[in-house]
């Protein structure tokens, strides 16, 4: 009988060291699928914010209207050579930049499209403002309110309203 109780003793014990190593292997570290699993639902229960305001399409039309549709409007491009020792220019532009792209008609080479059996001629669209604008411009130009033509083919540049005062110089900022 002895012998018995020791046996069931044994057994006990081992079953429960298995139990309490099982408990302890459940918390190991979630696999790959789980973690997926877990971002789709966080994904899933996000929800868009409310929108109330068109910046990109007020944007467009104050642009339009108060600086490109309007004849005594002026905007500053301030130039930036590549060359170290050439100095940056600024250039009153009236109106805006034009692209060189900027047509009354559309491209004169379609591209050729298929999609599957169908095929044929994709045509460039046509602009709001009833031109074509085509691909990115190669050059960019515009008229000085005196008339005279400015052209700011490969050059960085930086336009706007209100007149900016730039500088090349070496600018040391310590942070503490």
């Amino acid at each position: 009988m002895k012998t018995r109780n020791k046996i069931l003793a044994v057994v006990g014990a081992l079953a429960l060291s298995v139990s309490m190593l099982s408990a302890c292997s459940g918390s190991s570290k979630p696999s790959r699928e789980d973690k997926l699993n877990q971002s789709e639902q966080n994904f899933d229960e996000r929800q868009p914010p409310n929108v109330t305001g068109d910046p990109e399409y007020n944007n467009y039309i104050r642009a339009q209207e108060e600086v490109y549709d309007d004849p005594s409007s002026v905007i500053w491009c301030s130039v930036f050579p590549q060359a170290s020792n050439a100095p940056i220019f600024t250039v009153p532009v009236q109106g805006k930049l034009t692209s060189s792209t900027v047509s009354f008609y559309p491209g004169q080479s379609p591209e050729k499209w298929s999609w599957g059996s169908e095929g044929g001629y994709m045509k460039e669209n046509q602009s709001v403002d009833g031109m074509y604008h085509g691909s990115p411009p190669p050059y960019r130009y515009g008229f000085t309110p005196a008339g005279q033509y400015v052209d700011f083919y490969n050059l960085p540049t930086f336009c706007t309203t209100a007149l900016a005062d730039f500088q090349k110089q070496s600018l040391v900022v310590e942070y503490q």
